[in-house]
């Protein structure tokens, strides 16, 4: 029986020429807004692009669906890492961080700061709610890995890792490979501290972050739009 990946049968001629100016667009859309934030000038992402701005208003009629797009990738590739990070420290022996899987790996594949931080100035859609609740869950279970190693307090949570990578991807006016040795020894602080706030039981000042907090950094209905949908 073939899988269901050799089931589907490859795009071409122009499906496959649209698939790829469509991935190319939001590759430099993302580039763009991390630089320029909302008001990204959509000439600099055609030029990026190597397109039209009138074929980005084809594609994506309003800013506000360009964003969304950028999330919605932004956020399919953190669930994959997620997850991946989760399956690779639970299979190690003897057991190693997922938290420091994740915030590596982050550091060293992504291109830009994160994108779905993005979303504060829009609504979110039911498909980024159904992402969110996915890397919600893959986060619960990423946390899980370390409070049984002991490696982080058990009050931080999913929303204080995606916070951490905020704190850690800043937009540095230096060549790519010294930010992203500078963000290395900064996230390696921020583990060695964990790990003492953990052994020690230090108390930290402030409340936890939570989850839903978190969801309503990252648009302006907070993550509601499953539930708008219902009503």
């Amino acid at each position: 029986m073939s899988s269901p990946d050799t089931d589907v049968p490859p795009l071409r001629g122009r499906a496959r020429e649209a698939q790829s100016n469509d991935e190319a667009i939001l590759l430099a859309a993302h580039d763009v807004f991390s630089e320029y934030g909302w008001g990204a000038p959509m000439a600099e992402v055609a030029a990026r692009a190597h397109t039209g701005v009138a074929s980005i208003y084809r594609r994506y009629p309003s800013k506000t669906e360009l964003v969304n797009a950028i999330r919605e990738l932004t956020l399919e590739q953190i669930c994959v890492r997620a997850e991946e990070c989760v399956a690779e420290a639970r299979a190690a022996h003897p057991g190693i961080s997922a938290v420091a899987l994740f915030l590596r790996g982050h550091i060293l594949s992504a291109t830009a700061p994160m994108g779905v931080t993005f979303g504060r100035y829009v609504e979110t859609t039911p498909q980024i709610d159904q992402l969110g609740e996915r890397l919600h869950a893959a986060l619960l279970d990423i946390v899980a890995v370390d409070h049984e190693l002991g490696l982080i307090p058990r009050h931080y949570g999913p929303a204080d890792v995606m916070l951490t990578i905020t704190h850690l991807r800043p937009s540095l006016a230096v060549a790519p490979e010294r930010a992203i040795e500078i963000h290395l020894r900064e996230l390696d602080y921020v583990l060695h501290g964990l790990r003492a706030v953990a052994a020690q039981n230090t108390p930290v000042s402030g409340e936890p972050s939570n989850w839903q907090e978190w969801l309503r950094l990252n648009s302006t209905n907070g993550g509601m739009a499953s539930e708008r949908a219902a009503d």
